[in-house]
């Protein structure tokens, strides 16, 4: 499972971070940035919300604390991509925000969640409905800072 940025969408600068040491990434899932700590963590069900996401992971590696990096894409606005869904998909499920099933799988449902958590925007079908991939956006915050 994995979400994987769309050819032709705007190119996404690759950057190295320090990441939670001893930890294993996987390709294609999204992390975010610890708060307390300031690591990259991969993302969660209920980790990982507009305020925090950092990227896409670039590649399956397991960190070690002599070497506790990790290389990812960076999500900028606008940044489309496919991702590998739970369910099928339905255009019912379009223009939703959705959580996250794991760091690479959305949890499409036809019910919107303004859950804070609810980082995934459907905006497409991608293939047919039991290939279960649908075509958003990540949600990230535009320089907002909340007071």
């Amino acid at each position: 499972m994995s979400i994987t940025p769309i050819t032709g969408s705007p190119n996404l600068p690759k950057f190295t971070y320090t990441a939670d040491a001893s930890v294993a990434f996987t390709k294609g899932f999204l992390a975010y940035r610890d708060t307390s700590t300031g690591e990259i963590k991969e993302a969660t069900t209920t980790v990982g919300d507009v305020t925090n996401i950092e990227g896409i992971v670039a590649e399956t590696v397991t960190t070690g604390a002599s070497n506790p990096e990790i290389d990812l894409y960076q999500i900028v606005p606008g940044q489309l991509v496919i991702a590998d869904c739970t369910n099928n998909t339905a255009v019912n499920q379009l223009n939703k925000a959705h959580l996250l099933t794991n760091g690479g799988t959305v949890n499409n449902t036809s019910t919107h969640s303004a859950d804070v958590n609810a980082i995934f925007i459907a905006l497409a079908i991608s293939g047919v409905a039991g290939d279960k991939k649908l075509v958003g956006r990540i949600a990230v915050p535009l320089g907002q800072v909340a007071a």
